[in-house]
């Protein structure tokens, strides 16, 4: 059985590769009604068996810190790099982990679901991403985001979204 597992592990690593389109992000922002926001991503620099992932951290608080909240989303993309046309698009899942404190005190939660993107180059580079899924952070619930990240400028990104923990939100992210 070691053997077996061995040379999957080595087969798998031998198949992975770079992500053809690795965005590493960090940014600040504002969340609708008055909150500060806090965004980080990463891909991960290699690819085994072809399947790009990464994971996304947003935090928000409001300025006086009397509440805040944020999530840990681990995303897998299992069909990366699909191209539709002039378009790049992007299917997957998602494991995200919410954390969030308020008036009603501290609590935890869970969500999984699917992911999708489009990247379209003309007249503006941008990108459209969506996901959504089952959910639960005291009680159960429809996790799901909405978004459009544009490129004005390399490397800066404006990323305009709104989703079920974060509500409305714009942020600023300097990409490497």
């Amino acid at each position: 059985m070691r053997r077996v597992l061995g040379f999957f592990l080595l087969f798998a690593l031998a198949l992975a590769a770079p992500p053809p389109f690795p965005e590493n992000a960090a940014g600040i922002g504002y969340r609708h009604p008055g909150a500060g926001v806090l965004s980080a991503g990463a891909v991960l620099p290699f690819a085994p068996l072809g399947l790009e992932s990464g994971a996304s951290l947003y935090l928000a608080a409001d300025p006086g810190l009397r509440a805040a909240e944020g999530y840990l989303s681990l995303n897998l993309l299992v069909f990366p790099g699909l191209a539709v046309g002039p378009a790049f698009g992007e299917a997957g899942g998602f494991l995200r982990l919410d954390g969030v404190k308020d008036a009603a005190g501290f609590g935890l939660g869970l969500a999984l679901g699917l992911s999708g993107g489009l990247e379209l180059d003309a007249p503006l580079p941008l990108a459209l991403f969506a996901q959504a899924g089952p959910g639960y952070l005291r009680g159960f619930r429809l996790a799901w985001g909405v978004g459009l990240r544009a490129y004005p400028a390399e490397p800066l990104a404006i990323e305009l979204g709104a989703d079920d923990r974060l509500g409305l939100y714009a942020t600023l992210l300097y990409l490497w």
